[in-house]
C-alpha cells in the first residue's frame, strides 16, 4: 500500500494514507459547511489564527499534551476540521519550525494537506454546468491531485533533510495563493460578519435552501412541501370541524349549567380527552377497516385513482381520510369545548348580559349576539398554537395510516439521522407558529372593536 509509507495521511490517529476515511471526513465537513456548523456564531477571525493555538491543538490530538483528555482531544481534531483554510498560513509556518519534531510536524503536515483539499462544485441531478464551472472544476481537481501526490509529502521514517524539499514545496505552493487567503480594510470586516453560522442561517434561509436529504439527495424543501399538502389536507379540516362543534358544545354546556346534559358532556368529553389518539387510530382502524370493511386501512387514496374523474377522486380521498381525520378531531374536540364553555360561563355572569335579560331580549339574541363574541376569545387564543400542535400529532395518526405527509416524513427523518430534513421540519413548525399568532391578533380586532392595529 503506498499512502501506508507517507505521513500526512488519513483522517484518523495515524499517519497512513487512507481514501475511505478521506471521504468520511469530507462528508462530515459539507453537512457541517452547509449550515455553517464549522465558523463562529456571530464574528470570525479566524483570519488571524495565532500559530500557537493551532501547535497546541496538533500536540492535543498527537497526545503532546500530558492533560488532554478525550474531551481536549476531540475539541482539538473538531478545531482542525473547522478552521479549514483559515489553518493553511499558521500550518505552512509550523512546517519548517517543527523541524526537530518529526511526528507533530508530520500532524500539521495531515492537516496541511485535509485543510488545502477543494471540494467540487454539487449541481443537482439533471443540470449541466457550464463551460466556467467545467474549468472551474477541472482546476479543482488539477489542484487536489497536485496536494495529493507523493511530492507533497514524505515517508513515515524520513530524515529532517529529506522532509525539507517537501516543505519548501508546501512554503511556494502557499505563496502563490496567500493572496487568494488574505483579508485588509472593508473585506476583512465583510468576511467576518458573513462568514458566520448566522449569517450563512439566514443566506440560506432568504433562498428557500434548507439543505438536501442525506438519505436521498432531494432538496428538503421539495420534500417538505410535496408532504405538507397532505397533513394539512388532515389537519386544516379536522380542526375546523373542532372548533365548530366545539363552540356549539361550549355554548350548550355554559347555558346548561350543571344540569344533567351539562354533567354528562363533560364526562364524555373528558373522557374522549383522556385516550391517546395512537389508541384511538388502532382501534379504529382495527374495528372499521379490518374487521368491518368500512374504511380503507390505510393511505390517502386508492392506487387506482388515475383514471377516476374528480368527483370520484374527492369521494376516494374523503373515504381514505375519515378515520385519520376522526383521530385529529376528538381531541381538539374535548379541549376546546371546555374551553368555550369556561369563557361563556364568566360572560354570562357580567352585569351587561343581566340587562340585557332585563330588557327582554330573547335568550338566542343575548347568548350569540352579546355573550358569544366575548367569551369566545379563550378559543382565539389558542388559534396561535393550533397549527403546530395539530402537524405534531400528526406524527403518530400519519404512521399508524400510513400517509405519506408532514408526521411521517418527520419520524422517518428522525429515525434514520437525517438532520437536513429535521431541521427543515423544526423551521416549518416555526413558521406555522408564527402565522398562527398573526391570525391570532388579526382575528382579536375583528372580534373586539376596542382592539385597533393604529
Amino acid at each position: 500500500d503506498p499512502g501506508a509509507k507517507s505521513a500526512g495521511g488519513g483522517l484518523d490517529s495515524g499517519p497512513p494514507e487512507d481514501l475511505t476515511n478521506l471521504e468520511q471526513g469530507r462528508s462530515k465537513r459539507a453537512f457541517r459547511e452547509k449550515f455553517g456548523l464549522n465558523r463562529p456564531r456571530f464574528w470570525n477571525d479566524w483570519d488571524e489564527l495565532p500559530k500557537e493555538e493551532v501547535k497546541s491543538a496538533l500536540a492535543a490530538v498527537l497526545g503532546g499534551v500530558p492533560e488532554a483528555g478525550a474531551e481536549r482531544y476531540k475539541e482539538a481534531s473538531r478545531d482542525l476540521d473547522d478552521w479549514g483554510t483559515y489553518s493553511l498560513r499558521p500550518l505552512v509556518a509550523l512546517l519548517p519550525e517543527l523541524r526537530d519534531e518529526p511526528r507533530l510536524q508530520s500532524m500539521a503536515l495531515r492537516y496541511l494537506r485535509q485543510n488545502a483539499y477543494r471540494v467540487r462544485a454539487l449541481y443537482p441531478p439533471g443540470y449541466v454546468p457550464t463551460a466556467e464551472e467545467r474549468a472551474r472544476d477541472q482546476e479543482v481537481d488539477r489542484q487536489n491531485l497536485l496536494i495529493r501526490s507523493d511530492d507533497m509529502t514524505w515517508a513515515i521514517e524520513a530524515s529532517p533533510e529529506e522532509r525539507d524539499p517537501v516543505v519548501a514545496k508546501w512554503q511556494a505552493w502557499w505563496k502563490e495563493r496567500e493572496a487568494d487567503h488574505t483579508y485588509s480594510g472593508f473585506g476583512q470586516v465583510w468576511n467576518r460578519l458573513t462568514d458566520t453560522q448566522f449569517a450563512k442561517y439566514w443566506s440560506n434561509l432568504a433562498r428557500g435552501d434548507m439543505g438536501r436529504s442525506i438519505r436521498t439527495n432531494e432538496r428538503v424543501s421539495d420534500m417538505i412541501l410535496s408532504r405538507l399538502k397532505y397533513s394539512l389536507s388532515l389537519a386544516v379540516p379536522s380542526f375546523l370541524i373542532a372548533w365548530i362543534l366545539a363552540i356549539l358544545l361550549g355554548v350548550f354546556s355554559a347555558t346548561h349549567h350543571r344540569s344533567v346534559a351539562d354533567q354528562g358532556l363533560g364526562v364524555v368529553l373528558f373522557a374522549l380527552y383522556s385516550i391517546p389518539s395512537f389508541v384511538m387510530g388502532t382501534v379504529l382502524q382495527r374495528w372499521l377497516a379490518m374487521q368491518l370493511d368500512i374504511f380503507p386501512q390505510s393511505g390517502f387514496q386508492s392506487d387506482s385513482v388515475i383514471g377516476m374523474t374528480t368527483p370520484e377522486r374527492l369521494k376516494d380521498i374523503l373515504w381514505h381520510i375519515t378515520l385519520p381525520m376522526i383521530c385529529y378531531t376528538y381531541t381538539g374536540l374535548a379541549s376546546l369545548s371546555r374551553f368555550a364553555r369556561a369563557g361563556m360561563l364568566d360572560v354570562l355572569q357580567m352585569d351587561y348580559i343581566r340587562t340585557a335579560r332585563a330588557k327582554g331580549l330573547k335568550n338566542r339574541t343575548v347568548v350569540w349576539r352579546h355573550a358569544f363574541r366575548n367569551g369566545a376569545m379563550s378559543l382565539v387564543t389558542l388559534l396561535g398554537t393550533a397549527l403546530p400542535i395539530l402537524l405534531a400529532g400528526s406524527v403518530i395518526i400519519e404512521y399508524i395510516f400510513n400517509i405519506d405527509g408532514f408526521g411521517n416524513l418527520m419520524i422517518t427523518s428522525i429515525r434514520q439521522n437525517d438532520y437536513n430534513v429535521v431541521m427543515g421540519i423544526q423551521l416549518i413548525v416555526a413558521m406555522l407558529t408564527l402565522i398562527g399568532l398573526l391570525l391570532t391578533d388579526l382575528i382579536y380586532a375583528a372580534m373586539d372593536p376596542r382592539i385597533s392595529f393604529k
